[in-house]
């Protein structure tokens, strides 16, 4: 079983909720020092991964030592965050909302599309503790949010969904029929919420970040053109003196008469906000999945047959 696997078995996955509920913040942050120390001793193909990808984020001029460095200080973060995330999950998500704050001006634009009936397309993002972001968002708007996860969930993702459920939020997994309901929500001035740096190579495309061309789902820049929703993308940051911060940046769209075009071009620009979200804390970013080519992969970029999946038109009257 791979380590990845493992750390997503529910059984795992629900004694990790019960330690993290019976442990005292100490203990638990310990315990995440301890987890990132046993997999940055024992190297599994996780690390390598996450490894990899900050060698990318960190530039040619971060030498060994820094990577290293960053390497420990993301697993030391990913333990923490899963540690928060498990000992407040039975809490409702307005008792979570306490814990996590929200940039004032985010919040306004998010209320203000809802009331004016424009539609909000939230895109998220796997930076700080995106798991206890995602309640605590829903506790702070008065309006049901629609949640697109992965197509196809593992059992662990699936328990996770059963509590996002719990909490009030519409989790749908990705499919044609999900995502015409997103297209209807937000014609209709509702919310939808799906994340944005989820790299799945055959279902992406490649567009420029940190330098290379990197996997990038084209969904949430035609959802966005489909609609005139307001897309706003948020960023969860652990700052030691605040907790946990969401921030969001509003994200102006371009529309032409060439559909395709405007995709390529929207999804470089909410790229290019990632980039920023991601340069300001690398070691937040819990991307455990191989975002750049391997190398000798890019000629596809060069020569632009990269996947182009078919557009999910909205359903018919």
């Amino acid at each position: 079983m791979r380590f990845t696997d493992f750390l997503n078995h529910p059984t795992v996955i629900s004694a990790g909720m019960k330690l993290a509920q019976a442990l005292p913040q100490g203990g638990g942050y310990r315990l995440a020092r301890l987890f990132a120390s046993a997999v940055c001793r024992f190297k599994p193909a996780m690390y390598h991964v996450v490894r990899n990808n900050l060698r990318q984020v960190l530039g040619p001029e971060a030498g060994e030592e820094r990577l290293d460095a960053t390497t420990y200080s993301l697993f030391v973060h990913a333990g923490r965050a899963n540690y928060d995330f498990f000992r407040l999950i039975g809490r409702s998500a307005e008792e979570i909302a306490r814990v996590v704050s929200f940039s004032p001006a985010a919040l306004d634009r998010l209320r203000e599309a809802l009331a004016d009936k424009r539609g909000a397309l939230l895109l998220g993002t796997h930076m700080g503790n995106f798991n206890l972001a995602i309640p605590a968002l829903y506790g702070q708007v008065d309006a049901p949010i629609q949640v697109l996860s992965v197509a196809q969930p593992n059992e662990g993702f699936t328990l996770l969904n059963r509590q996002r459920i719990k909490w009030g939020l519409e989790v749908t997994p990705i499919s044609p029929q999900a995502l015409r309901q997103a297209i209807r929500r937000l014609q209709d001035g509702g919310a939808v919420l799906t994340a944005f740096d989820f790299p799945i190579r055959e279902n992406s495309t490649l567009i420029p970040f940190f330098g290379r061309p990197a996997y990038f789902p084209l969904g949430p820049a035609r959802l966005a053109r489909l609609t005139n929703a307001v897309v706003l993308m948020g960023s969860c940051r652990y700052d030691p003196e605040r907790g946990y911060v969401v921030r969001a940046d509003s994200i102006e769209l371009e529309r032409t008469d060439d559909r395709q075009q405007d995709v390529l071009n929207n999804s470089r620009r909410m790229a290019r906000v990632l980039e920023r979200y991601v340069a300001e804390n690398p070691d937040q970013w819990l991307m455990f999945y191989p975002f750049w080519p391997e190398a000798g992969d890019e000629g596809a970029y060069e020569r632009g047959d990269y996947p182009q999946p078919g557009l999910i038109e909205p359903a018919s009257n």
